[in-house]
């Protein structure tokens, strides 16, 4: 273990050396094994990569989120700089590499955001310049994982706008929008912009009911790709 980051309240980004480097695509994930006790043998579980694979792709960002009740994630959580993980990847066909042109979406809630965050710092490797719209859903400001690296990168790159949706305080002055992701919130997000994709990322229900959204806001089937989170 490299580092330790707090993300989150409830979540952390694992910092990994990898013994060997095969490389990854951003939005793709590894495979964590783990003893834990109690249970006979070691329980496996996946977790997103949220660092790009540029410069240096045997350095890798996971995202962890702790889940109540969980088996692995509130071991993980607790981990320390130095101790040592079995990992097996990369893994997953939920992809962008960044090189399409034309303006993309991506939407996420939770940790969902962990694997459009590789997309993004990707992007900025690549030095891209057209428009990446980036909506990330949490129930507080505080549970948005990468907000403050989020906010300077927007900054930095006019080419990248971040809205923030919270749906447990309604008060937070720092969110665009204080309830889930919805048709009109897709269609605020978007003035201006008319992406070609869309990349969706999070809990089952929140994915489906954004896939729906986004046909409602002009976008064809084909075009929306989703990753679901139990």
């Amino acid at each position: 273990m490299a580092a330790v980051i707090d993300e989150a309240p409830d979540a952390v980004t694992l910092r990994l050396q990898l013994g060997e480097a095969t490389g990854f695509l951003p939005g793709q994930y590894y495979n964590v094994r783990l003893a834990v006790p109690g249970r006979p043998r070691p329980v496996q579980r996946a977790y997103s990569v949220g660092s790009s694979p540029t410069p240096d792709p045997s350095v890798i960002d996971l995202g962890i989120r702790e889940v109540p009740g969980g088996l692995l994630s509130p071991v993980l959580v607790g981990l320390h700089v130095g101790e040592r993980l079995s990992v097996r990847g990369p893994y997953g066909r939920f992809t962008w590499d960044g090189t399409d042109a034309g303006p993309v979406l991506l939407v996420g809630a939770g940790s969902g955001m962990v694997p459009l965050m590789s997309m993004v710092r990707h992007a900025v490797q690549r030095g891209r310049s057209e428009p990446v719209v980036l909506v990330c859903s949490a129930i507080t400001y505080a549970h948005a994982f990468y907000r403050e690296e989020l906010a300077e990168l927007a900054c930095r790159h006019s080419w990248l706008r971040v809205v923030h949706c919270v749906t447990r305080d309604p008060d937070e002055p720092r969110a665009h929008f204080h309830r889930r992701v919805d048709t009109s919130v897709l269609s605020e997000s978007l003035e201006g912009v008319r992406p070609h994709a869309a990349y969706v990322c999070g809990p089952p229900a929140m994915v489906e009911s954004t896939a729906r959204a986004l046909v409602h806001v002009g976008f064809a089937p084909a075009a929306i790709e989703t990753e679901e989170y139990d």
